[in-house]
């Protein structure tokens, strides 16, 4: 094959080309550090690199809304701590106020404090970052509050503001003030005994709050100075069968009947305190009863006659005087009697002997006093005159163990005069109760209070329902609900009173007299359930100086505060959410970078003597190429 001036000039031109052309490249990468400067570099590779770099890109924007976030969530955890050290203060001066030892002026200075207090609290709500305020939901460009001198409304919304801080995770970074200043703490009425009186037709199942009572086997004893008497209960269902059952076992003197304060049973025994042979043995002693456990008195006359008196199976006083009237002479000891002196509510001792026998009564054995607890224990010369035995008036037990017939209605007592009361039966309230039902049946007095919630506000007028003896909490419920501001008053869980709420979220609720009684009090719905709502009725009740509203107001601070705290809580445990996600994306952050490095970067021990070498390659090319080349007769005649 023969080998033309041409094919030479282009090999050498071609091997000269790809030296240079391999130093630079070299170059390129000495220059730049990176491996990959064009796709063509490694298409593989660029497709990883790109992937990183885009990794990092989110990591960065992630980074960024994380770092926003936590300066948001700071002014929010700053704002807090102010509102919770402002209701604190306020909580404190209504202590300090409530106390009697401060008078009309003072009260009047305080309620000057609670409302600039009141106003710090809505400025530290307003608060603002980079011109957003914090606490409106997402309505950021608008005041939480509208505060004018009826109320207060809430005009953010309860929505979140997100922010992305992981793929598909989010960081909420707001608060809206409505759940920790507006939202109630309590509930208006919740735990308030109305305190209903029982009626005559009342039915059992009523009674202790809607349980009912349980009659068991439905008897009980009924202990009274005339004697014991057994009352059956068992076919009863309303108050009026109770007191039928026991009136109609004619026990002397006794009446049953509904107690003055209206809320349980009473019996009434006008017999003379003193003492008679149907007398329980039980009743004496006040209650405690004679010791019967030897049953023995021992009689004994100064010519040594001796008897043992056995009062074992005695029930009543007269089943004493009967073991003693009866077994003295028996046993020999004549002309000697017991009776009573209804005087002295005591026993006393007789002998009508010409020549008196001189009787000493002692127990039979140590550690018995049977006859010390009937009061005759010492001698008798022509007579004894024993001690008060103390019995009680009434009293009520059960007629078998186990039973609880008598507990259950109140009635497990005794009284050591004419007049038993029964305990409160809490017979639950209903929507039919009677007005004049409420305070154990005696009522309250009617008279207007002021409902206001947010801008709306109500007078509730009840005065016209004094005139109407059939005027029924229903009635009350009705003209509340009706009232056009958007509340909803009902019968409390515990079926003892009414509850009041709003039906509208983010509104301060307040209820105060109108005027100047104590309705709302009475009813047990005085106050507000809300922080803000709250201050603004301390403030209205230290101008008044009325002690007791002031009183009622301090039960909504300590769950106002919790809630403040837990908001506080909710803020920091975001902070800790986010700063975890921030160092999490550092570690991911310098991981990608090093798998980026690892991809892009270029080994620059190697590319420096690989650029060497390819340089000394070049060099050499150039110098073969330039003996290789041969003139052309073109060149030759330049």
């Amino acid at each position: 094959m023969r080998i033309t001036s041409n094919m030479i000039n282009n090999t050498v031109t071609r091997n000269l080309s790809l030296a240079q052309s391999r130093f630079l490249r070299l170059q390129t990468l000495a220059s730049s550090g990176r491996r990959i400067n064009r796709p063509s570099d490694d298409p593989i590779g660029i497709t990883k690199d790109l992937g990183f770099r885009s990794d990092l890109a989110d990591l960065a924007q992630f980074r960024k809304n994380i770092d926003q976030g936590l300066s948001w969530l700071g002014f929010s955890d700053q704002a807090l701590g102010n509102i919770n050290d402002l209701v604190s203060s306020a909580k404190e001066l209504g202590v300090q106020l409530a106390n009697d030892t401060y008078d009309e002026n003072a009260r009047r200075g305080g309620a000057t404090q609670i409302r600039d207090l009141f106003d710090q609290i809505i400025d530290a709500a307003n608060t603002q970052f980079e011109g957003n305020y914090i606490f409106s939901g997402t309505r950021t460009n608008v005041k939480p509050f509208n505060v004018n001198a009826m109320g207060i409304v809430y005009q953010g919304d309860f929505s979140k503001i997100l922010l992305e801080t992981e793929s598909a995770s989010y960081l909420g970074i707001n608060s809206n003030a409505a759940d920790f200043l507006t939202s109630p703490s309590r509930t208006l009425g919740d735990g308030h005994d109305l305190s209903v009186g029982i009626q005559p037709t009342l039915w059992l199942d009523y009674l202790y709050n809607g349980n009912g009572v349980d009659l068991g086997a439905g008897l009980f004893n009924i202990r009274t100075l005339n004697g014991e008497y057994v009352v059956d209960v068992s076919a009863a269902r309303n108050i009026q069968d109770i007191m039928d059952a026991v009136n109609g076992l004619a026990i002397p003197n006794l009446t049953a009947t509904i107690n003055n304060a209206g809320s349980g049973f009473a019996f009434e025994d006008t017999s003379l305190h003193h003492i008679n042979p149907n007398t329980p043995l039980s009743l004496l002693n006040g209650g405690l009863g004679i010791d019967q456990s030897t049953g023995l008195i021992h009689f004994e006359t100064a010519g040594g006659v001796a008897v043992d008196v056995d009062i074992t199976a005695a029930v009543t006083v007269g089943d004493v005087l009967t073991a003693i009237n009866t077994q003295l002479p028996a046993g020999g000891i004549n002309n000697v009697t017991a009776s009573i002196d209804l005087e002295k509510n005591a026993l006393h001792i007789t002998d009508t002997n010409v020549a008196p026998l001189d009787i000493v009564i002692t127990e039979v054995a140590s550690g018995s006093h049977t006859a010390a607890d009937l009061g005759i224990l010492g001698e008798v010369l022509s007579s004894m005159e024993g001690t008060d035995l103390a019995p009680l008036h009434i009293q009520v037990v059960e007629n078998a163990p186990g039973e609880n017939t008598a507990k259950n209605l109140g009635l497990l007592k005794q009284a050591e005069f004419n007049y038993l009361d029964g305990n409160d039966l809490d017979p639950e309230i209903a929507y039919f109760t009677k007005l004049t039902a409420l305070n154990n049946g005696q009522g309250f007095p009617l008279g207007k209070f002021r409902i206001t919630n947010g801008h709306n506000s109500k007078d509730i007028d009840l005065s016209p329902m004094t005139s109407n003896p059939d005027a029924t909490i229903m009635d009350v419920i009705n003209l509340i609900n009706s009232s056009g501001v958007d509340v909803e008053a009902r019968i409390n869980e515990q079926k003892t009173g009414i509850v009041l709420f709003s039906k509208v979220e983010g509104q301060s609720l307040m209820v105060i007299e109108a005027d100047g009684g104590r309705t709302a009090k009475d009813l047990g719905i005085f106050g507000s359930p809300d922080i803000l709502g709250n201050m603004m009725v301390l403030s209205r009740s230290l101008e008044n100086n009325e002690t007791e509203e002031i009183g009622l107001c301090l039960e909504t601070f300590d769950g106002s505060l919790d809630k403040v705290l837990n908001e506080r809580a909710d803020v920091g445990s975001r902070v800790n959410r986010g700063e975890t996600a921030s160092y999490r994306l550092l570690s991911f952050e310098i991981q990608v970078t090093n798998q980026l490095s690892e991809i892009e970067d270029a080994d620059f021990a190697r590319i420096i003597t690989d650029l060497a070498t390819a340089e000394a390659a070049y060099q050499a090319a150039l110098a073969s190429a330039s003996k290789m080349l041969q003139p052309s007769l073109l060149q030759f005649l330049r």
